[in-house]
């Protein structure tokens, strides 16, 4: 498992967890917490991973940590393979947090 910072402010695409070639990242769990009124979206790249989320000042969301299975881990969200985990604004508000995941194939 490995561990990412949210640390993002700029209105559109912010990248959390840079690409690995060939491979996916998959989201276990989340926690993000927005300094003021914003809508996130998780995206594969640039193609949207989840639905909008409409957070309010000082709001955030924290999913329940992934479930394993006789199959691997399952996580909230991946991407693609070879493409980064990005956070879309859609406004310049800084939203931090952090976020436990894998690479997997």
């Amino acid at each position: 498992m490995k561990y990412a910072v949210i640390n993002a402010s700029a209105s559109g695409s912010n990248t959390i967890v840079a690409a690995v070639t060939g491979k996916r990242i998959r989201v276990l769990s989340y926690v993000m917490i927005a300094a003021g009124d914003v809508t996130v979206t998780w995206r594969s790249a640039a193609n949207a991973i989840s639905g909008p989320m409409a957070l309010a000042t000082n709001g955030g969301a924290a999913p329940a940590a992934g479930q394993a299975t006789p199959a691997g881990l399952i996580g909230q969200f991946q991407t693609e393979q070879g493409e980064a985990l990005n956070m879309n604004l859609s406004a310049a508000i800084a939203v931090g947090g952090h976020l436990a995941y894998i690479v997997t194939d």
